[in-house]
């Protein structure tokens, strides 16, 4: 299975920065085993909107370190791993 980036064209009929750049619309990350079968979960998540349809994309995920940042006893700033 590979992981497809969707979006919901129907929401971008306007005129703003998501509607020509899919990198400013929120994506629905969606793990399929092709992109018909991704297309075909956004169609069951969103019923309404199939006649507007939705972008599909390959998506290739990374790795994100979340961190805490604080300050210790003398102000110095300090970043504190958090377990996945």
């Amino acid at each position: 299975m590979r992981e497809y980036r969707c979006t919901r064209n129907a929401l971008y009929s306007h005129d703003c920065t998501g509607r020509d750049d899919l990198k400013e619309r929120q994506g629905h990350y969606i793990w399929a085993i092709n992109e018909e079968a991704a297309w075909q979960e956004m169609a069951r998540r969103y019923p309404n909107e199939t006649e507007a349809g939705f972008t599909v994309q390959e998506w290739e995920g990374f790795d994100v370190k979340v961190i805490e940042i604080k300050r210790d006893e003398n102000g110095n700033i300090i970043a504190i791993p958090l377990p996945k």
